[in-house]
């Protein structure tokens, strides 16, 4: 069976869109990535803001039609990520089988901070397969821990929403495939504008960053 990433939010017009495809630049082919929303904006665009913010790093923000989260999208995935711990919920009441390898973005990030990962996989297939075991396994040594799950919807507000929520779903990205030491890296950091034909890849940066996933 393929390994599967289903990013999931509202209207899944700008976070779940933007972590798709930011983890699909980050992953070597192996791994298929789509997003759906709970309450789907179908057939839309991504959100203009949002596509502006990709373009900025190098992504294309084309190709690209919102659709409604279904059981079987939840039921044929390997990972699900949420972008709040409401969506999360909406997820595991509609297919319960599905609350071990469902989480929240920034969950996902700070349990997965403190493991060495699946260094021993070849192929991000594999190290995406065995998400839902690793943090089973680390989140034993978070039972206490108490932070901010949730990353907001910046649909309707102004420019520095957008930003500070594409830069929060970006560093959380960069923790997660650091730790899982996936295929690609992230040579999107320093690119201010998109380049025709192939994009250098930069020094891999494999730190978490946590301290820029949550407000203090």
């Amino acid at each position: 069976m393929a390994t599967t990433i289903l990013t999931v939010c509202t209207g899944n017009i700008c976070r779940s869109p933007v972590l798709a495809r930011l983890l699909t630049a980050r992953t070597d082919g192996t791994v298929q990535v789509s997003s759906a929303g709970i309450r789907a904006r179908a057939d839309e665009p991504i959100e203009s803001h949002m596509a502006s913010l990709l373009q900025s790093r190098g992504l294309d923000s084309g190709q690209f039609i919102a659709r409604q989260l279904t059981p079987e999208m939840i039921r044929g995935a390997t990972v699900i990520i949420t972008m709040t711990r409401a969506q999360r919920s909406a997820v595991v009441r509609a297919v319960p089988e599905a609350v071990r390898r469902t989480f929240t973005l920034l969950e996902l990030a700070h349990v997965l901070s403190t493991s060495p990962g699946p260094r021993s996989a070849t192929d991000d297939a594999t190290r995406w397969a065995r998400v839902p075991e690793l943090v089973s396994l680390e989140r034993l040594n978070h039972s206490a821990w108490n932070r901010t799950l949730d990353i907001e919807d910046p649909y309707g507000r102004g420019d520095k929403a957008f930003r500070r929520v594409f830069e929060r779903i970006w560093s959380a990205t960069n923790t997660v495939c650091g730790v899982l030491g996936t295929g690609r890296q992230p040579w999107l950091l320093s690119t201010p504008e998109p380049r025709s034909g192939a994009q250098p890849l930069a020094q891999p940066r494999h730190s978490s960053h946590l301290s820029r996933l949550w407000p203090s």
